[in-house]
């Protein structure tokens, strides 16, 4: 996977540097306010979705670049490790935002107080499993 001969993992991991974070942040300006919950609502379903996309374009071209390179390393396994779990858990963040979402759309008080717990318990597990898989990553390169 390459745009104009570059790999596209490298690429794309910056929008899950940037996505993922932003996603939470506007995941705990929800939850934190009612008011701000009419504002955040619409830009959390799309940046949580193109970020859970990214992550999944991330994962996959980072394997297919691992497969290519032929790489093999310890440190490079424990960022797979983490990629994988924030793979995971941005897909099932996105479903709590989407879910959220449609309840707010329709005004749904039940399972409103639940959905605003699961996106704070979300947005602090994603940003955690970004900064790891990060922080994995660049052990990885830069032990290279």
């Amino acid at each position: 996977m390459e745009i104009n001969g570059l790999p596209l993992h490298p690429l794309v991991v910056h929008a899950v540097v940037i996505g993922v974070p932003v996603t939470a942040l506007l995941a705990l300006a929800y939850v934190a306010r009612e008011h701000w919950r009419a504002w955040a609502r619409t830009p959390l379903l799309v940046i949580g979705l193109l970020s859970a996309g990214a992550t999944q374009l991330a994962a996959m071209s980072g394997d297919d670049l691992k497969q290519k390179l032929g790489l093999h390393s310890q440190l490079l396994e424990q960022h797979e490790m983490w990629a994988g779990r924030l793979q995971a858990g941005m897909w099932i963040f996105a479903a709590v935002i989407v879910a959220a979402w449609f309840a707010h759309a329709q005004r749904r008080t039940t399972g409103g107080i639940l959905l605003r717990v699961l996106l704070a318990i979300g947005a602090l597990a994603v940003g955690f499993l970004a900064f790891k898989t990060g922080d994995a990553g660049a052990r990885a390169v830069w032990a290279q």
